[in-house]
């Protein structure tokens, strides 16, 4: 079962018979059988029949909106997962703060643990200081917060100098000079690299979202990320140990040429895929953009990464990164449920 992402600007999803069939105008650009579409993802500005739309509901293909420019919009969902007895108790369990700040602190440690084996990866290409020096304070950070139970405040601190620290070093990780780093910036992305980071990020948390929902969890409850109206807390939780895997895909992208700065248009104007922290605070126009190209490129290679293999311990075996993701939900909902220790995804 497959994936389909559809990003043609302008196009239109039409149903078929068993078929989806994608229109730019009179011209068919390429069709789908749906018994072999396990997801549909939709980016940017793209029309959905409202035949098309019930077929998806019906049949229960998962179907997310993303805007053209890197935010998730929503998905049609036919109905929540029914296990309620589940969900109860994720609340339950995470009603208790110290249940929260066990289960945030194996989070950042698995982040941070993450983040230094990419750094380690690098390193046997390039022992530059910056690297290695990033590679030895995380590494303190990582040894602090296995030695005691910390609070959830102070975790969160560690998570935000051990990210400032990993960042610190992406200008020796970078070796296209036609792409450079000054640092993470969002809402809006300033500059190239951010942006692939920003578009990346929010295609993994769709991934996850999805996971979340299969596993009959509630995505609004979790214990790193605090509880605020609309943001998936429990998502974001589970995303932090899967970052570094995103970010080594961005730079494997720039180092090999895949993406060139051809790939991106700056200073846009606003249009209805754009939201008010899209943009620029004194120009207000969008900084810096994928081209429809690049945006193909992109997430063609984000397509082909999450169905790649990576080496897990628990369930032992080669798995790919879109099963471990469900994987990594399994655990949590066998955590709130029977109190299994929660096990996170250490890449090697």
């Amino acid at each position: 079962m497959a994936i389909v992402y559809i990003a043609d600007q302008g196009a239109s999803i039409c149903k078929r018979g068993d078929r989806l069939q994608i229109f730019k105008g009179p011209q068919l650009l390429r069709w789908f059988h749906t018994l072999d579409i396990e997801q549909l993802i939709i980016i940017g500005n793209i029309a959905l029949t409202t035949q098309a739309a019930t077929y998806l509901l019906k049949n229960r293909i998962d179907t997310v909106f993303l805007s053209y420019y890197g935010k998730y919009k929503g998905r049609l969902i036919g109905e929540f997962g029914k296990n309620v007895f589940l969900r109860v108790k994720q609340y339950k369990y995470l009603e208790d703060d110290a249940n929260r700040n066990c289960l945030a602190q194996i989070y950042v440690n698995a982040k941070i643990d993450n983040m230094n084996h990419h750094l380690e990866k690098r390193l046997k290409r390039s022992k530059t200081p910056l690297i290695i020096d990033s590679y030895i304070k995380n590494k303190a950070i990582a040894d602090k917060l296995a030695s005691a139970a910390i609070p959830r405040d102070v975790i969160r601190g560690f998570e935000g100098i051990a990210s400032k620290n990993y960042f610190a070093a992406f200008p020796d990780l970078l070796k296209n000079p036609n792409f450079s780093f000054n640092g993470r910036n969002r809402r809006p992305p300033r500059d190239e690299v951010n942006a692939l980071l920003s578009l990346t990020y929010t295609l993994l948390m769709n991934q996850i979202m999805t996971a979340t929902y299969i596993s009959g969890l509630d995505p609004y409850v979790g214990a790193l990320h605090e509880m605020v109206y609309g943001r998936q807390s429990l998502v974001l939780d589970l995303m932090e140990e899967f970052r570094p895997l995103i970010d080594n895909l961005v730079i494997s992208l720039i180092n090999r040429r895949e993406i060139a700065p051809i790939h991106f248009k700056y200073n846009i104007l606003p249009d209805d895929e754009t939201e008010s922290d899209d943009l620029d605070d004194d120009s207000k126009l969008l900084p810096v953009c994928l081209s429809q190209d690049g945006m193909k490129i992109v997430v063609t290679a984000f397509a082909k990464f999450i169905n790649s293999k990576f080496t897990c311990t628990e369930p032992s075996g080669n798995w790919t990164l879109k099963d471990i993701f469900l994987n990594q939900a399994r655990k949590l909902a066998a955590l709130f449920e029977n109190n299994n220790p929660y096990q996170p995804f250490l890449w090697r």
